[in-house]
């Protein structure tokens, strides 16, 4: 073979190379845009769900949800949410509930787009000294709305283990399940139905909502919720603008097997706020293993304008006690802002701020590291920051455990997005 043959040669194989290359190239972007575009739902699909909700006779304003989660408005499918607690206490002391979690998610199957909202709560205990204790347990709640070749849907299930009364002699009493008309009540304890459930279709958007009980505390006039879960599918929304979430607290020990969700938890609406403020708070929640925290609360806020969005996520924290005066950590802000202006976003963190942190009394100020460790007590990490390409996240202060458990507990927790 000639030189100039085997250059031929060499230039053709090249050719042939390179060519399979770019071909493999633009088949695997075009499968990314088949990927991404087979994601987008063309409706909003929006769900929400909680454990209980209390109202009514002594609870205090601004009580909250028990592992509340919502999807504000969500326009694809592959969605996941979730929030659980493991143990709260119910207001007013009125007793307790344990194992909730909340599960949202949405999907494409059967030739269909899909949105679901499913609560699962393993225990509420009501306590009245001298009355007895009522336990409900494994009670689940599923609510579901989807569009099909055929147009919307919605469907709900509940699902409800026992019912056992326990009186103040000790004698536990299996009773019968409430239904529909037929309530189960306990002279001066509580007085238990079945929650409604409705399912609304239309030819723009289908509604499912399911409560699985309602409970009335009669020694204060108190009406609990048990299980809600809600499920939209509308159509006419075809993308959403605001993304984000803000809570006062969240933690999760190392090996996750005590976690706490985000609380008090506020979800963006996808169209905003219209500029409105909106708060959640909550006077104080016991953490366990001696860890109080006082004055909790989320805020956000969302305004659209010609050529320009603003959003603003916040959670702060009034203050934490650890070990009783062991650490004490005072006024946590984290905040998040975003700006979305002729195609170019910016973020910040004005208004992330942090008040005074004393370990067992003497003050504690941060070095430029940004970390302050208490042996044997605890770890704190201040302003910690992500950005992304339409965003922007903040801790305003993480805590560590140092007592062998690795537990991180997170204050004033801020994202906010604008796409």
């Amino acid at each position: 073979m000639t030189r100039l043959t085997r250059t031929a040669a060499v230039i053709a194989a090249t050719t042939l190379l390179t060519g399979g290359l770019t071909a493999a190239s633009g088949t695997a972007t075009a499968q990314t845009a088949i990927e991404r575009s087979s994601r987008e739902a063309g409706f909003a699909l929006k769900a929400a769900g909680y454990g209980t909700r209390a109202s009514g006779g002594q609870v205090p304003a601004g009580s909250r949800d028990t592992a509340f989660m919502a999807i504000g408005c969500g326009t694809k499918v592959g969605m996941e949410r979730e929030n659980h607690e493991a143990q709260a206490a119910l207001p007013g002391g009125a007793g307790t509930v344990s194992g909730v979690r909340t599960d949202l998610w949405t999907a494409r199957k059967d030739g269909g787009v899909h949105s679901y909202a499913r609560n699962r709560t393993a225990n509420v205990v009501l306590a009245q000294s001298g009355l007895g204790t009522l336990r409900i347990s494994a009670i689940t709640s599923l609510a579901h709305a989807w569009h099909d070749d055929k147009g919307f849907h919605a469907e709900t299930k509940v699902n409800l283990g026992e019912l056992q009364f326990v009186s103040p002699t000790g004698d536990a009493q299996e009773l019968e399940l409430p239904t529909p008309g037929q309530p189960v009540e306990i002279p001066g304890l509580a007085r238990i139905t079945v929650g409604q459930s409705k399912k609304t279709v239309a030819d723009s958007g289908a509604t499912a909502e399911s409560n699985a009980l309602r409970v009335t505390f009669i020694p204060s006039a108190t009406r609990l919720t048990v299980g809600h879960a809600a499920a939209q599918a509308l159509d006419g929304i075809k993308h959403g603008t605001f993304h984000g979430y803000s809570s006062a607290t969240r933690s999760k020990a190392a090996d996750d097997s005590v976690t706490s969700g985000r609380t008090p938890l506020s979800l963006m609406p996808c169209q905003g706020t219209d500029g409105e403020v909106h708060t959640k708070a909550i006077a104080d929640v016991d953490l366990g293993d001696q860890i109080i925290v006082q004055g909790l609360r989320s805020q956000q806020s969302g305004k659209q304008l010609p050529g320009k969005s603003v959003a603003m996520e916040r959670g702060s924290v009034a203050g934490l006690d650890l070990g009783d005066g062991q650490l004490v950590v005072d006024a946590v802000v984290g905040q998040a802002n975003v700006t979305r202006q002729n195609g170019k976003t910016t973020s910040n963190t004005d208004g992330t701020t942090l008040g005074t942190i004393t370990a067992n009394g003497e003050p504690q100020s941060f070095p430029d590291s940004d970390v302050i460790e208490i042996p044997g007590v605890a770890k704190l990490e201040r302003n910690i920051v992500q950005k992304s390409k339409f965003g922007i996240s903040v801790v305003a202060l993480r805590i560590t455990l140092l007592d062998g458990t690795g537990a991180v507990i997170d204050l004033g927790v801020a994202q906010a997005k604008i796409r």
